[in-house]
Parts: structure tokens; sequence; C-alpha cells
């Protein structure tokens, strides 16, 4: 028989415990005896030891949170399981398309096991992609928004607008452009970098749109192109977001194409 365990992230916005329960229902039906349902933060995110004989660990929640898990699992020889659960589910998009949390179930048997590409760079790896420069806090409106904090989206906008406008942004080594961030993917082996673009108020406007809807990424930019790995120039430190996760890189950091350190289940072709 096929065992799992199940994650849920109580302080995401999808929490449901009653959906939860039919997610893990649905997990058994389905030949996955799912043995236990993670309430994270409340309980930890489990290790290669805690899943010792249990071959799916389904997630039902963000791309941060699979990230935090993927990471904490180096060297298990199960599957992650993604459902989608969070604000943008790109990775579920990415390893499901469009499939609802049902339909990726009843489909699991069937799925390859697969090792994505991912960006390493600044001590952090992402599945779905980084992005690098001070556009970047506009995350901190789009998370005032999330929780209502009206009190902080004042300051929090100005402070992004001036960050996005001002300075002199961030590049790559070997090109002479600066953007307000850059967006780096994982391309097979390589990197698909573009760079977010904001001349006029039109761009501005867009940008937060983008921003505060569903995905960020749809902002005005434009391609740069594929490289094997990009050196970021800046004046300081650089704000960066790892599957929507905020971090730190200094000036002169490196990003390379990597690869997860554990598989996942796909029924998509391509999703590699």
């Amino acid at each position: 028989m096929t065992t799992s365990w199940l994650i849920q992230n109580v302080h995401s916005g999808s929490y449901d415990p009653d959906r939860c329960e039919s997610i893990r229902a649905q997990l058994d039906a389905n030949g996955m005896d799912c043995r236990r349902v993670v309430r994270f933060p409340e309980h930890e995110l489990p290790g290669p030891g805690d899943l010792a004989g249990i071959d799916i660990l389904a997630i039902y929640t963000g791309d941060g949170t699979v990230n935090s898990a993927m990471r904490k699992l180096d060297g298990w020889g199960g599957a992650i399981l993604v459902l989608p659960g969070g604000t943008m589910n790109l990775l579920s998009k990415k390893l499901h398309g469009d499939r609802d949390v049902e339909d990726i179930i009843a489909h699991s048997q069937a799925a390859k096991r697969v090792r994505p590409a991912t960006v390493e760079g600044a001590g952090e790896q992402a599945l779905v992609g980084m992005i690098v420069g001070p556009a970047t806090s506009w995350a901190a409106v789009r998370e005032d928004m999330r929780h209502t904090d009206i009190g902080d989206i004042g300051s929090d906008v100005s402070e992004a607008l001036h960050k996005t406008l001002g300075g002199n942004g961030v590049g790559i080594e070997g090109h002479d452009a600066n953007y307000p961030a850059l967006n780096l993917t994982p391309a097979g082996e390589r990197l698909s970098v573009d760079g977010f673009v904001a001349d006029n108020a039109a761009h501005l406007l867009r940008h937060g749109m983008a921003w505060l809807g569903k995905d960020f990424r749809e902002g005005p930019h434009e391609r740069i192109g594929l490289f094997d790995s990009v050196t970021v120039t800046a004046d300081g430190e650089i704000g960066i977001l790892f599957d929507g996760e905020a971090g730190e890189a200094g000036a002169g950091e490196t990003f390379r194409p990597g690869t997860a350190p554990v598989d996942f289940l796909a029924d998509i072709p391509g999703a590699s």
C-alpha cells in the first residue's frame, strides 16, 4: 500500500479544517493511506527521518511552504505531491497544469517522479523562480493587503514607489541595462532572465496591479536571455524573493541553475 502525510499551512488564507479533512479522505480513497496531517507552523516540517516508510508527502499550501518543506528533505526517498492551496500556486501549475485538488489526487498514481530545475543563489533555492532587485519591496504591500494591515499600506506603497523609480536598480555583469528588478526562472540547465521595466507612469501602475494581483511576473518586462549563470550588479544589498519568500542578496551575488533535492510528482509533459 502507498502511504502518505499531508501538510497544511494554518496561516494560509486557504486554511479550512473541514477542507483539510476532505483532502485527507481523498488521499485515502485514492490508495494513499494518509497517516498524519502536519499543521504548519504549529507542527514542525518533517525531515527524512520523520518520513521513513512514507511514500508521498502531499502539501496543500503555497509555493513558499513547499520550498521550505523541500529543503528539509534532502536524502528522503519519497515524492512530494503539490496541491494548489496558496495565492498563486505557480508550482502546482508547473507540475499539474490548472487541475484542481481532486483531479490532481485522482491522477496521482499515474504521475511520474521528476526532479524540477531550480534557481540557486544568496544561500537560497527556488523552484518557481527568484526576483532580485529593489522592486521586490512591492511584496510588503501585497502582504499588507492579504492581512488587511491598513496602517502599513501607505508607508509601504511609498517605499515601493521610491525603490522602483529611484536609484540605479540592478543589472547583470557584462550587460549595460539596469532594471527595478530581475526575474530569474529555471530553464532546464540554464536560467531564463527577464528585466522588469518602469519607464513611465503607465508601467508603474501595471506593476502595482501585477504585484497586488495573482501574478507579479505579469508586470511590464523584457526578455534579457538564457544564461549558464548570472552575476547581479547593484549598489549595496538588494531584496530577493525566492518562491515568494523574502530574503536579501549582496551586490555581486551569482545565481546558477540547480536541481531539487527530492522527487516531485508531475503529470504534464515537460514539468521537470
